[in-house]
């Protein structure tokens, strides 16, 4: 019985498919033989017609010449396919800026929760440099596609001060590492993570005296 099903599935998936490669002949064969009224040809109207022809041959092609080539080297275009879909996976859940302040308020509202006492140093240390740096406003965002990372400036983008204006007087790349406070990637902010291990809990509480 099994076997009777997935012959009918593998059946009606291959006929599906030789249904879609009819219709796409079909329609480039419409496409090429395409041609306009006689009143439109010289015109700007026929250009366009010709540049948007041309394109959908040329994305035929190199369609027609992507599969040829996965089907010739299967594992390199399976890895090719799965680094595609790994960037785009991690591109679509970029943490932005508004992600970080959400988790910094969760995280903040949970360290407010603890007694003074009892907060981790390097926890509450985090959190209050972050709401200064928030506070001055020199808390900016940059994001190459798949991880964000968000970085402290030297002024206020309101501040017209020589200083803050002048362009070799910017942030260097060289040292832009020293800047970085937190790092975005898969929707979550992992430094802050880090410093928020363990928030509750004071080690120098526990020292005997």
């Amino acid at each position: 019985m099994n076997r009777i099903l997935s012959r009918s599935f593998s059946s009606a998936v291959r006929d599906n498919v030789e249904a879609l490669k009819q219709r796409r002949a079909t329609l480039l064969a419409r496409l090429e033989a395409l041609e306009l009224p006689e009143k439109y040809k010289g015109t700007i109207w026929e250009k366009w017609a010709m540049y948007w022809k041309n394109l959908v041959i040329d994305y035929k092609e190199m369609i027609v010449d992507t599969g040829k080539t996965m089907r010739e080297r299967p594992i390199r275009s399976s890895i090719y396919l799965t680094l595609l879909g790994a960037s785009a996976y991690c591109s679509s859940n970029n943490p932005d800026e508004a992600d970080f302040m959400d988790q910094f308020r969760r995280r903040s509202n949970e360290l407010s929760m603890v007694h003074p006492s009892c907060q981790n140093p390097q926890a509450s240390e985090h959190i209050q440099f972050v709401q200064r740096a928030y506070n001055e406003g020199i808390v900016r965002r940059i994001s190459l596609g798949v991880v964000s990372f968000m970085w402290l400036d030297n002024y206020d983008r309101g501040v017209a001060i020589y200083k803050a204006i002048c362009p070799y007087l910017q942030p260097r790349y060289v040292t832009f590492h020293e800047r970085i406070i937190d790092v975005g990637f898969n929707k979550r902010w992992w430094m802050l993570e880090r410093k928020m291990i363990d928030y509750d809990i004071n080690d120098a509480s526990f020292e005997v005296k």
